[in-house]
């Protein structure tokens, strides 16, 4: 098979195991519903600007919790594997950033097989455009929960590419940091990933890739501790190469939680990821 290959490869039970998590997690519905009445309780409260547009796609629009002008920007990005869910289900995580002065903006996308996991890259791009443009921020923090844990990756090593931007930290919840393992996984019957297209996509690669000295902004990898080794693998490795890289960077695992209740350890008033996103904005 050629390194471009679509041909979808034969599932490997072991990385089936670690990455694909929906067998795995029957009690997965309960905790999305639990997401979605309370993030509907929090948008039925009124401070805030619903479904602005940032782009041409049917999902491409942002959901914005204001606390005031000028305030530093927490754009936060919903997972679900490019393939499921949406910006509504995590509304509930924003009330203790904005009490604690940070405007949350929850951008929405496309799925597959609608578009190509490299296209909604770039729709995330577009989006993080428009606050740059429209809010006109001097700080933001990029994070993400599971696939957009590896979209706030990209947008961070976009910058350090660059070398300046706004971004003043990356926070990944859960990130998918390597596609390439999710080859050999029933995940890729929907993602459709060819090889070459997996390596693009992978922050782990994109990091090797940035020029010697390229400034990384400060990153905290957080997953939580009743997670499968590979998700816990994939951002103490993303952490390691951080750190090797020159940046700063903290690996930090959340005790008793799930892939799908990270986020609600993310909502409470006080936890170690509003900390550590306070810190990267003082």
């Amino acid at each position: 098979m050629h390194s471009g290959s679509r041909t979808l490869q034969a599932i490997d039970d072991a990385l089936e195991a670690q990455y694909a998590l929906r067998k795995r997690h029957p009690e997965r519905d309960e905790v999305y519903d639990d997401h979605r009445r309370r993030s509907a309780a929090l948008r039925a409260d009124g401070n805030c600007k619903l479904d602005v547009r940032y782009g041409g796609g049917a999902r491409c629009l942002l959901d914005i919790f204001p606390a005031g002008e000028g305030a530093p920007v927490l754009f936060f990005i919903h997972g679900g594997y490019w393939r499921a869910l949406d910006k509504s289900y995590v509304s509930f995580i924003a009330e203790p950033y904005r009490a604690a002065g940070m405007t949350v903006v929850l951008p929405g996308y496309d799925l597959v097989p609608a578009v190509s996991v490299g296209g909604i890259v770039d729709q995330i791009r577009a989006a993080f455009a428009w606050v740059v443009e429209h809010l006109k921020p001097d700080r933001i923090v990029v994070a993400g929960h599971s696939a957009g844990g590896q979209l706030a990756a990209m947008l961070a090593l976009d910058q350090a590419g660059r070398g300046e931007g706004p971004i003043v930290g990356f926070v990944g919840i859960s990130g998918a940091f390597d596609l390439r393992p999710l080859l050999q996984t029933s995940i890729n019957h929907d993602l459709k990933l060819s090889t070459d297209e997996a390596a693009e996509a992978s922050p782990l690669l994109r990091l090797s890739r940035l020029p010697a000295g390229a400034p990384l902004v400060p990153f905290l990898g957080a997953v939580g501790g009743a997670e499968t080794n590979g998700f816990k693998q994939w951002t103490a490795d993303l952490v390691t190469d951080w750190r090797a890289r020159g940046g700063t960077a903290t690996y930090c695992e959340l005790p008793g939680c799930s892939h799908f209740t990270v986020l609600d350890r993310m909502a409470e008033t006080d936890n170690e990821v509003l900390r550590a996103i306070a810190g990267f904005l003082a």
